[in-house]
């Protein structure tokens, strides 16, 4: 049952119009009266989010809205007890500064880094990078092949986080620079990790902001379209693994 639909976290309204994907078996969480959400948390808002979070019956797959918010992903893994390794796809390594004390959509990584069952981290598609950083992270800004990546991951458990401005533009639309990853080639980095490890845990961000009177212009239209294919795909390739090989959710 944990793993037979997705959970939309309605913090920013983005998933309201992507009627296609929302026929997918799902629950909703409304987090749109928690202030101080964008871009940043503040203690009392991460506190909240993470107590609407753990009364979620679809524990898998949590669709968390813009990349502004990617910080939720760290509150979806911080009760995680055994080992295991994140593979963050992203444009953006999300690592922050020593300097960054309140968790952010650019700083989170390195919140995550003090889970004590975090063995690694795998970041696939940053378009920047610093040298300097932990050696429990690898970073890939370009990927050969899937079995690479595999290759890297020692534990048998595995949490991905999807921020979708990994992806080229062809691909889907963000409020953030993208990358240039094609949707097909993430969509094989998803099914070998699933067909080889056990994964516990999914996250997918990198939707465009919109409001209800945008709706109508072309930049929004192509946008919904674009990230609601591209949700769906990455929803139903999850949705295949955990049904047909319910050992490996």
């Amino acid at each position: 049952m944990r793993f037979q639909g997705v959970t939309f976290l309605n913090i920013d309204g983005t998933y309201a119009s992507q009627q296609r994907l929302l026929r997918l078996p799902h629950e909703w969480i409304d987090a749109t009266d928690i202030p101080q959400t964008n871009l940043y948390g503040a203690p009392q808002a991460l506190t909240e989010i993470e107590k609407r979070l753990l009364q979620r019956r679809f524990q898998g797959m949590t669709f968390i809205g813009s990349g502004n918010y990617h910080y939720v992903s760290y509150l979806l893994m911080k009760r995680i007890n055994e080992p295991f390794t994140l593979v963050l796809f992203d444009n953006h390594t999300d690592i922050g500064t020593s300097e960054d004390e309140v968790i952010s959509c650019g700083s989170w990584v390195s919140h995550a880094l003090t889970i004590p069952a975090l063995d690694k981290v795998i970041i696939v598609g940053p378009s920047q990078w610093s040298s300097s950083f932990p050696k429990n992270i690898t970073i890939f800004p370009t990927l050969l092949s899937p079995k690479l990546l595999f290759s890297h991951i020692q534990t048998k458990h595995v949490y991905i986080s999807i921020d979708k401005d990994v992806l080229r533009r062809e691909d889907a639309v963000t409020n953030w620079d993208q990358g240039t990853m094609p949707l097909s080639f993430l969509l094989r980095c998803l099914q070998t990790l699933f067909a080889h490890k056990r994964v516990i845990g999914m996250d997918v961000c990198g939707e465009y902001p919109q409001a209800a009177v945008d709706l109508f212009h072309p930049l929004h239209r192509e946008a919904n379209r674009k990230n609601e294919y591209a949700n769906l795909c990455i929803a139903e390739t999850y949705l295949h693994y955990t049904l047909h090989h319910p050992r490996l959710a």
